[in-house]
């Protein structure tokens, strides 16, 4: 079963606490990012949400970027992104 959000900066704030993007798509004109939901993720949305949440900020910072590379792909191509087998590197594009 996946946790789902459009929210980027939630969805950041989970890739930058080591749970892997599982894939994504497109609804209308949102992106939706999805999650294993798993017992540490509501954890982690619940410290969220209540303003306890302690991330590492270049992990946070790094985590954005490759979220919001998704978002423009999928805005630019219309493909998703599905993070089963690959893992994450980040790469500038020019």
């Amino acid at each position: 079963m996946y946790y789902e959000t459009s929210d980027i900066y939630l969805a950041g704030f989970l890739q930058a606490s080591e749970l892997p993007l599982q894939t994504n798509r497109r609804q209308g004109s949102q992106t939706i990012f999805c999650f294993e939901q798993t017992d540490k993720l509501m954890q982690l949305v619940e410290n969220y949400y209540k303003m306890k949440a302690v991330i590492n900020p270049l992990a946070y910072g790094s985590a954005l970027k490759i979220l919001k590379n998704i978002v423009y792909q999928q805005k630019n191509t219309y493909n998703y992104y599905d993070n089963s087998n690959i893992n994450h590197q980040s790469r500038e594009v020019s």
